[in-house]
């Protein structure tokens, strides 16, 4: 007897529907370019949404997302300066000598600005090249942007349903209309203003389009944000680790920086990197737990360094604690960081994906730079020595002191640790994984 139809039955019947999972992207301005290297890596990691909610730039990005046409929207990243958001805008000076060189051009466009306000034409001609609206309406995925309506003095959502080919370009424009620095816009009789004055990272509009998973990009524009309902428990956040660009700097170096670092940490959000602030390959991990596992050995014989080791020394070296990544890798990940840390000591670029070996390699090429210090006779002027030194220079002395009395420091320095904290223990990672390293190669 064919029992087939029944056993078919029974497997539907336990299957568990799929929960619909909804994309929130927050505004931010030049920032989005971050949204666009994280859609890059969904795609790369086969992660789909099922609708889309955003909020300026965020509803921009959101609405090519239901397109599912990444492609003009990366070449409009690489493209990017400001003369392409805002009419006649010069390109932002990285220094003073360029505030002088273009102060004419500069003090005209403030002029413009200050009389008849910002064209952003330039931005809408942009969307009208990238958006399809038959595309965007046969597309599966749902959508939703977040506006602000001055005359009503409220939020004001629209959804997909809503949109119209006549409207669709201007409602979204709406929405990343940064009052003051862009203007208004006018829909019917109705004046609107960028959605961030409403909700930056509009979560209820997905959740009103059925989503029951989240994930949700922060980059930290300006703009409000509302406190997220108790009830969402799936709810996978991604923010920018690295910094990224200030929210009207339109320059391209910064896109397409501000890009790269949203594909390499969505890649190390979903496990297909590793790595913290730098990022390596998946398949290099046997080799980086290998060393994990080789300087915990090794330094633990000696003392412990203190768990929040790492988020001080980040913060000394960069100025700012990163926010925490949640991945697989993460809590196997303790002297890596601190390895990281030393990279950014020497200035390595943490904006690129390394192999593991060829990043040791350069980094112990790197440290080796470092110039050695003479040591003073006495204790005191140690202590006035070290004070007039660079923290790079501190790192190189304690490590010259480690390589020279064989991983211990002479009694008389070893008040300067505390005083030091940091660049000790981190000159000692270096110098333990220094002899990890020779005896790699033997």
């Amino acid at each position: 007897m064919d029992i087939s139809w029944y056993n078919d039955a029974m497997t539907n019947q336990n299957k568990k529907p799929e929960k619909i999972r909804g994309l929130v992207l927050g505004g931010g301005g030049a920032r989005g370019c971050y949204e666009v290297g994280a859609w890059q890596a969904f795609i790369d990691s086969k992660i789909e949404f099922d609708c889309v909610a955003g909020t300026s730039i965020g509803a921009i990005v959101g609405a090519i997302y239901v397109q599912q046409t990444i492609g003009p929207l990366i070449q409009f990243v690489y493209d990017l300066r400001p003369g392409n958001i805002v009419a006649d805008m010069p390109d932002i000076p990285e220094n003073f000598e360029e505030i002088v060189a273009n102060r004419n051009a500069l003090l005209q466009f403030v002029g413009s600005y200050v009389r008849n306000g910002t064209d952003i034409s330039p931005l809408k001609e942009s969307l009208e090249k990238m958006f399809d609206y038959a595309q965007f309406k046969a597309s599966p995925i749902d959508y939703a942007c977040m506006t602000f309506n001055v005359t009503k003095m409220q939020g004001e959502p629209f959804f997909k349903k809503d949109l119209t080919e006549k409207d669709a370009v201007d409602v979204i424009i709406a929405s990343a209309s940064c009052f003051p620095a862009f203007p208004m816009a006018k829909l019917g009789s109705d004046l609107y203003i960028d959605g961030g004055y409403e909700d930056n990272l509009p979560i209820r509009l997905c959740q009103q389009m059925g989503a029951e998973e989240f994930v949700v990009i922060d980059v930290h524009g300006p703009g409000r944000v509302r406190r997220m309902d108790p009830e969402i428990h799936d709810i996978k956040t991604i923010q920018p680790l690295l910094p990224i660009a200030n929210f009207l700097d339109f320059s391209e170096a910064q896109a397409v920086r501000s890009l790269r670092i949203g594909y390499l940490e969505t890649m190390k959000y979903y496990d297909q990197f590793c790595g913290y602030l730098f990022t390596f390959e998946s398949r290099n991990w046997p080799k980086i737990y290998m060393c994990e596992r080789y300087l915990d050995l090794t330094i633990s014989r000696q003392f412990k360094i203190p768990q929040d080791m790492p988020e001080k020394a980040y913060t000394r070296i960069l100025g700012y604690r990163p926010p925490q990544l949640d991945n697989q890798y993460d809590s196997h990940y303790f002297y890596g960081k601190l390895i990281e840390c030393l990279a950014f000591e020497v200035g390595m670029d943490p904006v690129q994906l390394y192999d593991y070996d060829e990043f040791l390699k350069e980094l112990d090429g790197k440290l080796n730079e470092l110039p050695a210090l003479e040591m003073p006779d006495s204790i005191r002027t140690v202590h006035e020595f070290v004070h007039n030194r660079k923290k790079e220079e501190i790192l190189a002395f304690f490590h010259s002191e480690l390589v020279l009395h064989n991983g211990r420091l002479p009694i008389l320095h070893e008040p300067l640790k505390n005083m030091f904290e940091v660049q000790f223990y981190l000159a000692y990672v270096w110098y333990s994984l220094h002899l990890y390293l020779d005896r790699s190669k033997s």
